[in-house]
Order: C-alpha cells, then sequence, then structure tokens
C-alpha cells in the first residue's frame, strides 16, 4: 500500500506544470537550518544574522510495533503529527521565528508509570501490577516564537517564547488523568563588533508542571496500588483513594519543575559556534496549601556547552557538532501529620525534612557530516557518523535504607543519504546502521543501622525493564526514500516513507521481547 501510494504521489507531481527558469531557488529546510550556526544557538538575538526567508510544513504520521520500548512506552502505537516552521527577516532590523505543532498519540497495553516523562523527576509514579494495562491517549499542543531587532550595526535583542501543553487519559482502571503545560521565556542581547564576530548572553526562564491523579470509573469492590518510587525503584506502596496519599484519587497534583538560568554564546568567522550554559532548577510535588501537603522539594544545577564547527572545502561542506551536559539533582522529603486546631479546618504541621536523593547525569554526542555537492538545493549526498554517551549515578537514603543504582548507556550511528535528480524532481534515498550497549549496577543496598526494620519495597520488575533497556547491548537499521518536486513560486511538496528496525541481541530477562519496528510516512512542503 505505501508502495502503491508513492507511486501514485510521484506520478502526480511529475505531471504537474514545472518550475520555469529564474524561480526562486528552494533549499531543504532542514539542511538550510542544521548547517546555519546563528541558529544552534538558544539566544533569539541570534535571529539578526539570519537573511531571508525559509519554511517548511509537515504532517506525519508514525506506526510503532515490538516490545523494544521504554517503561513510558507502548508495543502498539500510533501517532500523527502535524508543524510547521519558519524563518523570516521582515526588514534590515527586525527578524522572525516561528513554529506551531500537534501531536496526538494513542498506545496499547500501557501501564507501568504515571507520569509523562518519568525519566525527569526524582519522584515517580507506578501502577503496583502488571495486569492493569490498558490504552492510552496522549495530545499536545506547541508553539514558539522569537523575534530580534537590530540596534544598529553592532548591537541587537532578542525576545523568545515557547509554549507546550497537552493531556494524557488512561482508558482502563487505575484511570490516571494528566495535564502538562511547559513555558520557556528567553531575552538575549548581542555584540558584533566586526562580521567575522558574535558575542552574546542570554537568560532563561521555564516553569513545567505536570498536574496528575487517579481514578476508577463506577462503583467497584476492587482495591487498586500505586507505588511510589523515590529513586532506583524503591519506595513504598499505597491505596489509591481518598486524598490523602502520595497519588490523590480526587484532585490533580502538581509535579512543577522552574529552572533559571543564563548562556554565553560566541560565534567566529561565521562557522564556528559555541554556546556555554548553566541553570538551576527548583521543584515541587503537592501543593502549597495549609491543608494540602507538600511532599518533596528538590533542587539542583545543570551545565552544559554545544559547539558547531563548519569547514567548506569546494562545493563540501564538512559539519561537526559536539555537545556536553551535566546535571544535579537533590531531593528532600517532608514528614507531617495533619492538625485539626478546635473549631478550626484541618491544616498541615510539618515535622522535619530529609535529603532522600542524590543524583548525577552526565551525557556527550558527537555528530560528524559531509556534505558532498552542497551548493543546489539539497547536497548531492551525505555520509556522516554519530555517537552518544549517558550515564547516570544515584545514592537513595530512605533511613534505615540506602540503595545505590547505577548505568552508563553508549551508542553509535553510521548513515548515508544520496539524491538524485532530474530536472524539477529529486529522489533521495536515506540509510543508517545503529547499534547500542550499556552497562553499570541496578542496584546495591545496605543499610545504615544493622537489623533494623523497614517497610519499604523494591521494585524489582520495573528495574530490571529500565536497566535492561538502558544497557542491554542492540542493533537496528533504518531506511528512508523521499520524493520531492520543485512548482512554480518556490514551492516544494514531498513525501516521504520510513522504516526503521531495531534488535535485541541476546534475550532479555524482564523485557517482554527483542524487536521494535517503526514505519512513517510524511508529507511535507518547503517554501
Amino acid at each position: 500500500m505505501r508502495l502503491l501510494f508513492l507511486a501514485l504521489t510521484s506520478l502526480l507531481l511529475a505531471s504537474a506544470p514545472s518550475a520555469e527558469a529564474g524561480d526562486k531557488i528552494v533549499r531543504d529546510f532542514r539542511y538550510v537550518v542544521d548547517t546555519a550556526p546563528a541558529l544552534q544557538l538558544s539566544n533569539p538575538a541570534a535571529l539578526s544574522l539570519w537573511a531571508g526567508k525559509i519554511s517548511s510544513v509537515e504532517l506525519e504520521g508514525t506506526k510503532g510495533n515490538g516490545p523494544l520500548v521504554p517503561l513510558e512506552g507502548s508495543p502498539d502505537d500510533f501517532s500523527i503529527k502535524a508543524g510547521t516552521e519558519s524563518f523570516y527577516r521582515m526588514s534590515d532590523k527586525i527578524a522572525f521565528k516561528g513554529k506551531l505543532f500537534w501531536r496526538n498519540f494513542q498506545g496499547k497495553d500501557m501501564g507501568g508509570p504515571v507520569l509523562m516523562n518519568p525519566d525527569m523527576h526524582p519522584v515517580n509514579f507506578y501502577e503496583s501490577v502488571d495486569t492493569t494495562t490498558g490504552v492510552k491517549k496522549r495530545e499536545n499542543y506547541g508553539l514558539a516564537g522569537s523575534v530580534a531587532l537590530n540596534l544598529g550595526s553592532k548591537w541587537a535583542l532578542g525576545f523568545g517564547l515557547e509554549y507546550e501543553c497537552g493531556d494524557q487519559n488512561k482508558i482502563k482502571d487505575p484511570r490516571f488523568t494528566n495535564v502538562l503545560m511547559d513555558l520557556r521565556l528567553t531575552a538575549g542581547v548581542a555584540f558584533k563588533p566586526s562580521e567575522d564576530v558574535f558575542l552574546g548572553l542570554s537568560l532563561l526562564y521555564r516553569d513545567a508542571i505536570e498536574q496528575m491523579r487517579g481514578g476508577i470509573y463506577g462503583t467497584t469492590d476492587k482495591q487498586y496500588y500505586v507505588l511510589t518510587d523515590k529513586g532506583g525503584f524503591i519506595g513504598t506502596s499505597a491505596a489509591l483513594e481518598g486524598d490523602n496519599n502520595y497519588v490523590s484519587a480526587q484532585n490533580l497534583r502538581p509535579m512543577d519543575n522552574s529552572y533559571y538560568g543564563a548562556s554565553l554564546q560566541a560565534l567566529l568567522w561565521k562557522c564556528f559556534s559555541n554556546e556555554f550554559s548553566y541553570s538551576i532548577r527548583k521543584g515541587y510535588y503537592g501543593k502549597k496549601a495549609e491543608s494540602s501537603p507538600l511532599f518533596f522539594n528538590y533542587s539542583g544545577t545543570l551545565a552544559g556547552y554545544k559547539g558547531l564547527l563548519q569547514l567548506p572545502a569546494g562545493n563540501d561542506l564538512h559539519r561537526v557538532a559536539v555537545e556536553l551536559g551535566y546535571e544535579r539533582l537533590d531531593n528532600t522529603e517532608n514528614t507531617f501529620r495533619y492538625v485539626t486546631p478546635e473549631g478550626g479546618s484541618t491544616i498541615v504541621d510539618y515535622i522535619s525534612s530529609n535529603n532522600i536523593l542524590n543524583r548525577q547525569d552526565i551525557s556527550a554526542s558527537l555528530d560528524y557530516r559531509w556534505y558532498i555537492n552542497a551548493a543546489g538545493r539539497r547536497p548531492g549526498a551525505t555520509v556522516g557518523a554519530k555517537a552518544g554517551y549517558v550515564s547516570r549515578n544515584q545514592l537513595t537514603s530512605l533511613y534505615p535504607v540506602w540503595r545505590k543504582h547505577n548505568y552508563t548507556s553508549i551508542n553509535a550511528t553510521l548513515f548515508g543519504q544520496k539524491v538524485f535528480t532530474g530536472g524539477v524532481m529529486s529522489y533521495v534515498v536515506d540509510a543508517d546502521l545503529y547499534a547500542a550497549t550499556g552497562f553499570g549496577l541496578d542496584k546495591q543496598d545496605g543499610v545504615y543501622v544493622s537489623g533494623a526494620s523497614s517497610n519499604l519495597k523494591s521494585f524489582d520488575n520495573y528495574l530490571g525493564r529500565y536497566f535492561e533497556y538502558k544497557t542491554k547491548p542492540r542493533a537496528g537499521a533504518g531506511l528512508c526514500f523521499t520524493v520531492a518536486r520543485l512548482f512554480q513560486g518556490g514551492f516544494e511538496p514531498y513525501i516521504t516513507v520510513s522504516d526503521r528496525f531495531e534488535y535485541l541481541l541476546s534475550e532479555p530477562q524482564f523485557l517482554a521481547g527483542r524487536v521494535r519496528n517503526l514505519a512513517c510516512i510524511t508529507i511535507g512542503c518547503n517554501f
């Protein structure tokens, strides 16, 4: 069916009126953005270096099958995504960037994590058994906009806003409901002492809030339980009922993450961009109210570097991108009691706070691309390689018990692209080979006081699935075919069909299977 659809689309594009000589050259949107060093910087003032106009619109459908998925994934899912993005210089003084997207996701046999992005948070919640899996539906909307203002020939200001909202519902008891709101605000200033030097400073504020609650449809005598993972898949179990436990069955409770950061940028010779960033993270879980408890407070720091170097060689272009990241996160649990003064309402009385989690994450990536014959609408060919490294090291202290947990994941990809051009038609073939592995310590437990008792539980099934997904050796391959056609007026619609397959190289103990396949169809247009 996909091949028939592709053949019919190719025939339709080939039979349309051709673009006449003198029409504007439309370049591939993703290639232009990836090879514009100024657009790799988070400072919105860097848009002041942009000249011209380029836009893209896409509609994408993806079908995923196979049990080789993370804890929050589905072995049988489908998603649709639509979006548009544009860069536009309005005048000598003003340049804009805009982006809109919508995504709808539906996955079967989903349970486990309650939060949408469990790897981000210091505390997580899981369904207590595997027999309550069901369909989850998720919808996300997002918009982003940035503007840069030239203040004379040497100075520029920039302002940016990104906003995403979403909701997720599980269509089977226990019926968890999630609501996400994520806002980013950036402001930057740039100094351009010459054509070859751009120096920038930008500030970031981000507030990401995910609210959730549990629910049960109708009346039932079945009792559901929720596991609270306080780090390293160790914690407590509580019934899903009322409003007094970690997860409420009545009210939405927020998991809030706020970030305050600054970045320094330097773009030299229009081909070498550098950005150093540092942020402070503050967060909490619960409600800041007299009658509702604040269960956890957490804080951390983030630091990072992004670099891009591009070296032309005749009609070719060599591109090297490097990214480094570090995050430290500490979590504190509050102990409290409910107190009802005579003649008054019940309030929360806090007793103490205990540090329960220390976590460090380190990441690194390297991406090299050789664009061959890159003077046309898109490079005639591209070859390259990329590698990634992620590690986590954490200590969970739940007196009288402690747990150490760490892992390291590494991956590498070889990829290539070949473009066949005939008049106004372009045919693009992409292929890649992928491998990943890892190592680490899933858990090491101990006690601070010998012989002390504890009601803490270890969620070994979830821990095993998580650790295997991060560390078990795997290999994969991808193949992609694109047909594009240039029309009069500078429009280039295209259709892309792709497929990606991954396979574990040994039999898993906790994961449900060894394979994963992703098939995708994209219809888009560069203009």
